[in-house]
């Protein structure tokens, strides 16, 4: 499976660049607000920053928001954060070479031999994982920072293996490495209607806890039926359209499936955006930042819009071989590390620096 790609490697991180903030109204960026009855995340992204995308949203309040989608309830007390990604207008985006892990875990103090944590990753993925980010791009300034503050006495190192289909096929099954960052984890309650690519996951890998909180957006055009869709179920009989590299159990999660719906995989999103416009899709569901990033720079916003009452969130995790030994063992040293970040804030600030690193690659490539 090859890993979704932007065919310009800043695109990602433009979906920050790309959030003016309104006019002012009682959802504003840079502060908190109280949820009223008939809100969405998208209501409330559209008033503060201009437009329907809600990531930055989400990943300030992801402890309260992770299981409900688009809807909150009312009564919800919501941070909403600066378009830099900064929680307050006092706050500051920390510098990256302050936030960012790089040696392994302290000395082993009982003597005894402990092997490496041996994590394997890829890159072409910004700026989740990338090499020509500082520290690989925030999931990999995630999950080294998370073994370090995990108080683990394992030492770990991180290699670069772009070929992700060889994370699943060869690498983890032949204990070739414990980890692969990064997953989308499946949800794996109803193993009778999932993909086999899906039952697989569930079946033979184990998943840390998330790294990551990915909201999938459904895009269509204004004038297809699709766009009012209410429900998952409305969109039974559709074309969907998700980009080579995206795994797809969300839809396997809503019976979406074929022969419920046509899925078209195909390697780049644009491709997606493109067959949406010459009608040869009703949907395309990717994450909402970069779906942001896309449209803009397609010049196709006043054709498209985003289905304010659909969406999905996907947890992104390390994923472990059930078959290692040390697999629940390692999981548990980041998901301890992970937990420990984000009480102190750390998460927000390697996540927040990290996109505002990108930002700034991308002005220096557009000047």
């Amino acid at each position: 499976m090859a890993r979704f790609v932007l065919r310009s490697a800043a695109l990602w991180a433009l979906a920050v660049a790309f959030c003016p903030i309104g006019s002012v109204s009682a959802q504003e960026a840079c502060s908190t607000y109280v949820v009223k009855e008939g809100d969405t995340l998208g209501s409330i992204s559209l008033a503060a920053y201009g437009q329907l995308d809600y990531q930055l949203i989400f990943n300030a309040n992801a402890d309260v928001l992770r299981d409900g989608g688009a809807s909150v309830a009312a009564g919800t007390e919501l941070k909403i954060p600066c378009a830099d990604g900064r929680l307050t207008k006092e706050s500051a985006i920390a510098p990256i070479e302050e936030a960012t892990a790089t040696a392994p875990a302290a000395g082993n103090s009982s003597g005894k031999y402990l092997p490496a944590i041996r994590i394997a990753t890829g890159g072409d993925w910004y700026p989740f994982a990338d090499e020509g980010l500082s520290g690989g791009g925030f999931l990999i300034r995630l999950t080294s920072t998370a073994f370090i503050r995990s108080g683990t006495e394992y030492p770990f190192k991180i290699d670069w293996v772009d070929d992700w289909d060889s994370h699943l096929t060869t690498l983890l099954p032949a204990d070739a490495f414990d980890l692969s960052v990064a997953w989308y984890q499946p949800d794996c309650t109803n193993l009778d209607q999932v993909s086999e690519f899906t039952r697989n996951l569930c079946l033979n890998y184990l998943f840390s806890d998330s790294l990551y909180d990915a909201v999938f957006g459904f895009f269509a055009q204004k004038d297809n039926p699709y766009a009012e869709a209410k429900t998952f179920a409305d969109l039974k009989g559709s074309r969907i359209c998700r980009p080579e590299g995206y795994s797809y159990h969300d839809l396997d999660a809503e019976g979406l499936m074929e022969p419920v719906i046509t899925l078209s995989i195909p390697a780049f999103t644009e491709d997606c955006f493109q067959g949406l416009i010459d009608g040869t899709y009703d949907i395309v569901s990717i994450e909402s930042q970069a779906a942001a990033v896309v449209i803009q720079t397609m010049g196709i916003g006043d054709q498209v819009v985003e289905n304010p009452r659909i969406t999905s969130i996907q947890a992104i995790a390390a994923m472990a071989w059930k078959a290692n030994p040390r697999s629940l063992e390692y999981l548990t040293y980041l998901n301890r590390g992970l937990a420990v970040m984000r009480d102190s804030g750390e998460w927000n600030d390697i996540v927040s620096s990290s996109l505002q690193e990108a930002n700034e690659k991308l002005a220096a490539e557009t000047e």
